[in-house]
């Protein structure tokens, strides 16, 4: 399938851009966000009641058969440590995306959200975005997110051809390493913006898979937007 371009106002870059921020959006905000616990302050730690665990355990009963009570144990010093999480290192960032029967070819940037709580993109169709607070090609699970508009006020860019990938399409992307990894197309849609599965295309923890997104499907000049988003999924091959 073909992703059509508009025959109305100039400048369809401007919606594609925007309606394929407003889809990748949502998820990036929600990952986002942590909720915490802050510990009570000192007038508050005063005057709250002690728990169970924190009460002086009961002594023990003394020991029959001898002349007495026994003598208590002496208190035993526990040497303390503080516990320290030492993160692991982050995976090299993907640099470049090829699909070789498609003549598509572009370099990769790390992106993250803009201020309004969206993934940031390149300005040009002819750079793609790698959704840097996800996984990368070298992860041990989870999606690695690649997205590129479809167009710019250039003309129409190389992602507009993910539409015409066929289940069995290689796709090679490289590292900051150079490392290579070879993915298999397994799955093409284009799926309307408000059906977009979300929670499924940003996923961190499921099977290792590239996904390649752009916008497609009809032009609306009143929201200046795409309707679709073309979803491409690999898995590596082994």
């Amino acid at each position: 399938m073909t992703l059509r371009t508009h025959a109305g106002p100039a400048h369809p870059a401007r919606g594609a851009r925007a309606g394929l921020r407003t889809f990748l959006g949502a998820v990036l905000v929600t990952a986002a966000v942590v909720a915490g616990c802050s510990p009570p302050s000192g007038d508050e730690a005063a005057d709250a009641p002690a728990s169970p665990s924190a009460a002086t355990p009961p002594a023990p009963a003394p020991l029959r058969g001898g002349a007495g009570a026994a003598s208590p144990s002496p208190a035993t010093s526990v040497p303390v440590r503080p516990a320290r999480d030492v993160p692991e290192p982050a995976p090299p960032a993907p640099t470049r995306v090829v699909v070789a029967d498609l003549g598509i070819d572009l370099p990769v940037e790390p992106a993250g959200v803009d201020p309004d709580g969206r993934m940031a993109l390149p300005g040009s169709g002819d750079v793609a975005a790698w959704y840097r607070f996800g996984p990368a090609p070298a992860s041990p699970a989870g999606a690695t997110v690649v997205a590129a508009h479809v167009d710019d006020p250039d003309g129409v860019g190389p992602f507009a051809r993910l539409a015409e990938a066929a289940e069995g399409t290689s796709v090679e992307v490289v590292d900051a390493t150079g490392t290579s990894f070879t993915y298999t197309v397994t799955d093409v849609r284009s799926i309307a913006k408000p059906e977009v599965p979300l929670d499924e295309l940003f996923d961190r923890d499921g099977e290792r898979r590239l996904v390649l997104v752009t916008c497609g499907g009809r032009w609306d000049p009143d929201r200046r937007s795409y309707s679709d988003n073309v979803v491409v999924t690999a898995t590596p091959e082994q």
